[in-house]
């Protein structure tokens, strides 16, 4: 979806009474949404239409809501602290950071140098 096709959209949704942008009275937050009659009943529809197909009409899945916060423990544990990195590299010239897999060349794709740091694992879940 291009950027002006998702402005139309968004646009559109709030005209319908569907979002509204959070804190709008005070300058808004970018792209935060806070939903509005018809956003929260189209909400609530998708959602017990999904929890109807992938709970109740499975026999072998039973419904867990749970908390979205956990302790730092818990992803330590379950290796969510090792293994979600990513190799970035840095541009000594502008400064700017990327991930090394996302480029197509050794080359700093806002200024072209060439004079990149070492790919290294940087964990973009935690820090």
């Amino acid at each position: 979806m291009t950027a002006k096709t998702m402005d139309e959209l968004v646009s559109l949704c709030k005209r319908r009474g569907f979002i509204y942008q959070s804190n709008e009275l005070y300058g808004g937050l970018q792209g935060l949404y806070d939903y509005g009659p018809l956003g929260v009943e189209l909400k609530n529809n998708l959602k017990q239409a999904w929890w109807r197909a992938m709970v109740y009409d499975r026999d072998d899945v039973e419904g867990l809501d749970a908390s979205v916060l956990t302790s730092p423990k818990i992803l330590q544990y379950s290796g969510h602290e090792d293994t979600f990195t990513d190799p970035l590299v840095d541009c000594r010239s502008c400064k700017s950071r990327w991930r090394a897999d996302d480029l197509k060349e050794l080359k700093c794709p806002s200024c072209n140098s060439e004079d990149l740091t070492e790919p290294r694992p940087f964990n973009l879940m935690f820090k």
